[in-house]
């Protein structure tokens, strides 16, 4: 669904204004897009009706899922409501259906808590991290959802991925086609799988040949997985040696982002004492550590979204908005 013509959403935590009039604000506790901005308390049932029960920001279902507060609001939050939002989803129900402020840009997570995570915005020219022990579930999840199209949030492309910690998943990268009606030996060959074993062959690949897989590809995404976990493995090499493999990483990755303008995402599974060498300059960090049957994700860095944390099940990111179709013949 469409935002309002010349209407951007807004979100809580956009403001902290308290000059402006006080009005009932009705929020997504998903991710705390504002739905409606009234006068007077209306029933809640009516914004999640008007809005068909889907949030404008993250596109979760709205039932059970919309707080209201009495607040001090700004300006920009006076033309907001749910009559101005079902007004453009009828001007908009021949075109094209809503895409979050992420996809707009070229890729979005489509995955509710990460999305609120990162504040619906990837841009290209960040450096994104994930790090913790259950990181490595999203490398699978980002290296398939880079290949669907645009305007389902993909990049429509071919992905490169360079596996430091031999943690590539088959089985969980073809769980990911199948629910979505891909054939897994399809998606597989718009992967890019290079896998080092030593930090020296990690550095090499990434200094030395990732620009020219990048372009005989044309990928526009580049995932590092595990990318330090070797140096644990090679306990004879000097601490200044480790830092300067790190650090050739770290420099390499961000000239191959700035020169072919790709999305790069890197995972730190394994707990290195070089970690800082890649995630001081990481412009978006994100912790991802398992909390019982959950896995707790933690904004860390962001270059303007708050700390805030999300939990949610490895089954959640499996199946979240799965079309349930079955795959073609692999």
């Amino acid at each position: 669904m469409p935002t309002p013509e010349g209407q951007r959403l807004h979100y809580l935590y956009e403001t902290s204004d308290e000059s402006g009039k006080e009005r009932f604000v009705y929020s997504c506790s998903e991710c705390s897009c504002i739905l409606n901005v009234c006068v007077a308390l209306e029933p809640v049932g009516d914004t999640v009706e008007s809005l068909e029960n889907r949030c404008p920001g993250c596109g979760s279902a709205l039932e059970a899922r919309v707080t209201c507060r009495s607040a001090h609001i700004p300006e920009a939050w006076s033309e907001i409501s749910r009559s101005a939002y079902a007004a453009e989803r009828e001007r908009a129900e021949t075109k094209v259906s809503f895409q979050t402020a992420a996809s707009l840009r070229g890729f979005s997570f489509n995955f509710a808590p990460l999305d609120a995570l990162v504040a619906h915005y990837v841009d290209p020219n960040w450096s994104v991290a994930f790090a913790g022990r259950c990181a490595n579930a999203v490398a699978e999840f980002l290296c398939f959802r880079a290949q669907l199209p645009k305007e389902a949030g993909g990049s429509d492309s071919s992905v490169v991925l360079i596996d430091g910690g031999n943690r590539s998943d088959l089985y969980l990268f073809s769980s990911y086609a199948k629910l979505y009606g891909v054939a897994p030996r399809k998606a597989l060959r718009r992967v890019v799988t290079s896998r080092a074993f030593t930090m020296y062959q990690m550095a090499n690949l990434v200094v030395k040949e990732l620009t020219r897989v990048v372009d005989e590809y044309g990928a526009k995404v580049v995932v590092l997985s595990d990318v330090l976990g070797l140096l644990n493995d090679e306990s004879g090499l000097r601490e200044d040696e480790a830092r300067r493999l790190a650090g050739a990483v770290r420099r390499g990755l961000d000239e191959v982002r700035k020169e072919k303008k790709v999305l790069t995402f890197m995972t730190l599974v394994t707990r290195t004492p070089y970690d800082r060498v890649m995630t001081d300059h990481a412009d978006v960090l994100v912790g991802l550590e398992e909390s019982g049957p959950s896995i707790e994700g933690t904004l860390l860095k962001h270059p303007f979204g708050k700390p805030s944390s999300r939990q949610f099940r490895l089954r959640d990111l499996l199946f979240h908005n799965s079309p349930g179709r079955r795959a073609a013949g692999d």
